[in-house]
């Protein structure tokens, strides 16, 4: 039944102004009440919407026919209990049958139960048996892990044995992972010696060390032969087997130095075989020509073998350091005796150019080319090799023939002494030793060798060419001209072989020695020059008289004020005709600067010869303007072009 408002129904509102309160309560209350009991009363609701009343009779019908309906109920479920009740009668004999097969089968689980207690009691020592012999297991297989572990670390295979032993078994790399794991047992059998497990370390030791011994002589015969088939020819292939075996060597000092000399000895040969194919045959078909072809270019000829050895020398290197990896000592070893091989032949050739004096120039580029390579490949041996002391010896022998060359020279020109021309320009013998000086400092300069190598200083070699240069020019000129003129011709000299010296650093000293020189040369042309102006403008008497007076003597007591007067008048009409151009003596000088210099000087003591005139007339004659047409700053404006 649903409650709700209709037009044939009344409405809760309506029903709730009824007199009826107790009514009134429940549907409070039923509407009141808690969302847990909906259910309950939906069901109720669901039960009383099938009970069909009348409106009018609602109230005075209800409750009988709700108690109608629950007697109906009820006779309902006693028909339903009585046909229940009437098939359990229709088989007790069945219940009777099932209740002595629940019993028969009670006593059976008894039965088992007691059978099941025995076992019980019987199979507790075997479970507890076999929890002890498992245990035991667990502790069996522990120790066979750590057996088999100890024995894989301090043991080989028998692979291992073989591969280490047996002489029909090639070297390979099966061969150094053996050999490398044979290493580790011995390591670690000295770890053992540092426990409480010294005698299985001293044992394993001792079985492993025939395996050892097996092992290195195998290593030291096929490393023997290898020395002598791959080491002694021209082209060197090293495998990485090779590298490995010379490694392993190290180990065995003995076995290792005594396959160091078989390299050694291999290597010495086939360098001095190539180095003589080089030298008379050359290379396959003949290219390279043969370097002795160059024999009649001493510089070629030396230069070409020298190059070949700094090659061979630096190929050689290379493969001894691929070979022996960081061991420089038995690297600079095998290096010494395999250049050794070139020692001789390049000495013998080398002396047989040098003796023939080729000339100055040449000799010197040669000893200077020597002394190049000297250096060179003195970085890429060790001190005091073979090879470095014929390179050293030979720089010596050159610079001695070079310098004995200088001094031959030195003769030659002091004994055919060139005089120069009247205009005092430098004659074609100092213009050609100039130009030899140019060339060996062109040829010095390039070869890049450090200024200052011990037992050879470049300064030597300017002095050999130089003095001996400047000594000729003096003698050139020394009987027929003046002074004048061999000043003006040294100055030409030295001024020639100072433009040869200023590009060039390494000449600094000599050319600050030599540049001295040229002043004090300047300094004599100045004072020649200096003279010959007094003497023109007739102030040499009264210089003269100046120099030789006592300073506390003036002037005036000396020369009479006439005589003074007529002389510095002399003097004036002698600055009037004078020129500015340089005197013709002067032009000779080949430096436009060295003439301007000179000038300058002369005209400076001119001055200052003017000024102690001036001084003495000033101090001693009365009426000093009529004796001195001209004042000192007159004249410094006078001559003020050239200062």
């Amino acid at each position: 039944m649903e409650l709700v408002s209709s037009p044939e129904s009344p409405s809760l509102l309506s029903i709730s102004n009824k007199p009826n309160k107790s009514l009134s309560i429940k549907l409070s209350q039923v509407l009141s009440s808690s969302s847990s009991k909906d259910a309950e009363i939906k069901a109720a609701l669901i039960s009383l919407s099938n009970i069909s009343l009348d409106e009018a009779n609602l109230r005075t019908d209800l409750r009988g026919e709700l108690e109608k309906e629950q007697i109906r109920n009820n006779k309902k479920f006693l028909n339903a209990f009585e046909n229940v009740v009437k098939v359990l009668f229709l088989k007790s004999d069945q219940f009777d049958f099932l209740e002595t097969q629940v019993k028969v089968m009670n006593n059976e689980c008894q039965d088992l139960k007691q059978k099941l207690s025995k076992v019980q009691v019987q199979t507790s020592d075997m479970i507890e048996q076999a929890n002890k012999l498992q245990d035991h297991n667990i502790s069996c297989s522990i120790q066979k892990t750590v057996i088999d572990r100890f024995l894989e670390k301090f043991t080989l295979s028998q692979e291992e044995i073989k591969t280490l032993s047996d002489p029909s078994e090639p070297i390979d790399n099966v061969f150094f992972t053996s050999l490398s794991h044979l290493h580790q047992i011995h390591n670690d059998c000295q770890l053992l010696l540092s426990t409480k497990d010294q005698t299985a370390g001293r044992d394993i030791m001792e079985s492993m060390a025939l395996y050892q011994e097996n092992a290195y002589n195998k290593l030291y015969k096929w490393m023997q032969y290898e020395s002598r088939t791959v080491f002694g020819g021209e082209s060197i292939d090293i495998s990485s087997l090779m590298t490995k075996a010379l490694r392993a060597l190290m180990l065995r000092p003995v076995l290792f130095q005594t396959i160091l000399d078989e390299i050694g000895s291999a290597r010495h040969d086939a360098v001095s075989q190539a180095f003589l194919k080089a030298l008379t045959r050359g290379g396959p078909g003949g290219t390279p020509r043969p370097i002795e072809l160059q024999a009649p270019d001493p510089l070629r000829y030396i230069g070409d073998m020298l190059a070949w050895v700094h090659q061979a020398c630096a190929s050689e290197k290379e493969m001894l350091e691929t070979l022996l990896g960081e061991n420089s000592e038995a690297i600079n070893e095998l290096l010494d005796c395999a250049m050794d091989g070139t020692c001789r032949p390049l000495r013998t050739r080398m002396e047989q150019v040098l003796t023939l004096q080729p000339g100055a120039i040449t000799s010197y580029k040669v000893a200077n080319l020597i002394q190049f390579y000297a250096i060179t490949l003195s970085k890429l041996m060790r001190k005091n090799t073979s090879l470095e002391r014929v390179l050293y010896e030979m720089t010596e022998l050159a610079y001695k023939y070079f310098f004995k060359t200088l001094n031959a020279q030195a003769e030659r020109l002091m004994q055919s002494a060139e005089p120069p021309n009247h205009n005092l320009s430098i004659v074609s013998t100092v213009r050609e030793m100039t130009n030899q000086l140019k060339e060996i400092l062109a040829s010095y300069d390039s070869s890049l060798v450090a200024i200052g190598i011990e037992g050879f200083n470049f300064a030597e070699t300017l002095d050999a060419i130089i003095e001996p240069l400047l000594n000729t020019c003096e003698l050139s000129v020394s009987k027929k001209f003046k002074k004048m003129d061999q000043d003006i011709y040294m100055m030409n000299c030295l001024y020639r072989i100072q433009n040869v010296l200023i590009p060039y650093e390494f000449t600094k000293q000599k050319r600050a020695s030599i540049e001295a020189r040229m002043n004090d040369i300047l300094d004599d042309i100045a004072h020649e020059e200096y003279n010959e102006l007094l003497q023109q403008s007739g102030l040499t008497q009264i210089k003269e008289m100046l120099a030789t007076k006592d300073p506390n003597t003036p002037l005036s007591s000396l020369m009479d004020v006439q005589i003074l007067t007529n002389i510095m008048a002399k003097f004036d009409t002698f600055l009037v005709s004078i020129s500015a151009d340089v005197s013709p003596q002067l032009q000779r000088l080949s430096s436009s600067q060295h003439c301007q210099q000179v000038q300058s000087n002369v005209i400076r003591l001119l001055l200052e010869t003017y000024r102690e005139i001036s001084k003495e007339v000033n101090n001693g004659y009365e009426h000093p303007e009529l004796i001195l047409p001209r004042t000192v700053q007159d004249m410094e404006a006078i001559f003020s072009f050239v200062l």
